[in-house]
């Protein structure tokens, strides 16, 4: 294998020291879930400082979540509970304790702004005392439930779609009910003097929300849903669109969006227009776009990736467009190595030769990238993980860290710098953000398939992203 130049090791090690020292340390709270999806920023505000939370991102008792415009995020709790956020919402951790068998159990939290979806796990179904959501108007406690909230500047709209919960004003005086099917109202308005005021139709604030394409009939004066609602992805499946077949794995880099990790699956590696499925939607190229640089077979391996100046994201539940055509997508459309073969192999590994790339910069073409890390078979770390780039005007270097758990690669982005190759700035650093990807490919595990997209912290419109093939 090729190995690493002296002066990008010298660049690594400087930095991952800087890293090391600059590194938050999460305090001794336990966790409470992890990160299913996100889109756009979401933050977790916690005592050692904001963290931004991706796919598989641990979240902890005392986090403060903020999901941003236009974002948001989706998380499994540790009782197997699913939370669901809209954007501009700020949901607060106050305790999250799960023990399997346990009477101990318990869950306290609050929204303190916009929306939130939940389908409520193991606390709760056994001691109905032992969870609740707080937020400024109300109260709510739960019988095993599927249920929303949504705040406004009015008040407060609560829907309960399984189960029933009881929702109590946080005045006094104030209103205090149960809410379900079984109930007069399945959903209910809450304004800021504490009053409820019990709604037969779906309020416009779900249907425009989480919980799209709803159609419900009346029957005796209270509200039945006719089947079962659309819930947002991860958290409930629907029928794909027919001759749609997703079975191999996929990765996408918006470059509109270039530090947000997209994971999807995809319905060929052997075709230049695949389509990928992205919780409930489909990401394609857009019928007015191109494709340029394609490649089947890359390196040899069951792969395919290529370039889309323009894409389409369609949902699927409406088979509609939901945006207009997006500008500029790398996708790679791949098989990763079985997991049996991965959990076979022992040792350390070291994977240090790029031996393919597909990369776009937005100040012009990407030269010299070269990664490393260390993989740890028999212990499943990855360690000593590095990325250089160089682009016109700048070196991009990144430091990143993962886990192997059952034949799956988890990376971890530490940090990333962007140096001015300016020589008037005297290599001033600048800090980005942004996210690293990898999958196993080969029949012996032999290479890692990577994706990566970073854009600095105060300037955006400064990125880098690209996939590659590290053996």
């Amino acid at each position: 294998m090729n190995g690493i130049n002296k002066k990008f090791l010298q660049n690594i090690l400087l930095f991952m020291s800087l890293c090391l020292l600059a590194h938050p340390v999460i305090a001794r709270e336990k966790q409470a879930g992890k990160t299913l999806l996100t889109r756009g920023s979401v933050i977790a505000k916690r005592s050692s400082g904001n963290i931004g939370l991706k796919r598989r991102s641990p979240i902890f008792e005392k986090d403060e979540i903020h999901v941003g415009r236009s974002a948001r995020a989706q998380f499994r709790m540790i009782d197997q509970a699913i939370i669901s956020l809209q954007e501009n919402s700020v949901l607060q951790i106050k305790k999250y304790k799960f023990t399997r068998g346990a009477t101990s159990n318990s869950a306290l939290l609050e929204l303190l702004k916009g929306g939130l979806r939940t389908i409520t796990g193991a606390i709760g179904k056994g001691n109905k005392k032992a969870y609740e959501l707080r937020t400024p108007l109300a109260t709510i406690g739960i019988r095993g439930t599927d249920y929303e909230v949504e705040i406004v500047s009015n008040g407060m709209y609560v829907a309960t779609w399984e189960g029933i919960i009881h929702l109590r004003s946080r005045l006094k005086n104030g209103c205090n009910m149960l809410l379900g099917r079984s109930q007069p109202y399945m959903f209910v308005f809450i304004d800021r003097q504490g009053k409820c005021k019990g709604l037969q139709q779906v309020p416009n604030v779900f249907r425009a929300g989480h919980s799209s394409n709803i159609n419900l009939k009346r029957n005796s004066g209270v509200a039945k849903a006719s089947r079962k609602t659309v819930i947002e992805p991860l958290l409930q499946s629907l029928p794909l669109p027919a001759g749609k077949v997703f079975n191999h794995n996929g990765l996408n880099i918006d470059r509109t969006r270039p530090s947000t990790e997209i994971i999807s699956k995809a319905d060929s590696i052997d075709s230049n227009n695949p389509v990928f499925k992205v919780g409930l939607e489909q990401y394609q190229l857009a019928s007015t776009g191109q494709l340029s640089n394609f490649q089947q077979a890359v390196g040899g391996y069951k792969l395919s990736w290529g370039f889309w100046n323009k894409f389409s994201i369609i949902n699927i539940t409406r088979d509609i467009d939901s945006t207009s055509p997006s500008e500029g997508m790398i996708w790679a459309a791949y098989d990763k190595s079985d997991p049996s073969v991965v959990a076979a192999r022992t040792g350390t590994v070291r994977y240090d030769n790029v031996s393919e790339s597909l990369l776009s910069a937005s100040s012009g073409q990407v030269s010299n990238l070269q990664v490393q890390m260390d993989v740890n078979f028999e212990s499943g770390n990855v360690t000593n993980g590095a990325l250089s780039a160089n682009t016109p005007k700048d070196t991009w270097i990144a430091v990143f860290d993962g886990k192997i758990e059952a034949g799956d690669m988890d990376l971890q982005l530490n940090g990333v710098n962007v140096i001015d190759s300016n020589p008037d700035n005297s290599g001033a650093v600048r800090g980005a953000s942004g996210f690293i990807n990898g999958d196993f490919i080969g029949n012996k595990a032999e290479a890692v398939l990577g994706s990566f997209g970073f854009s600095e912290n105060n300037r955006e419109t400064n990125h880098i992203e690209g996939v590659f093939i590290v053996e």
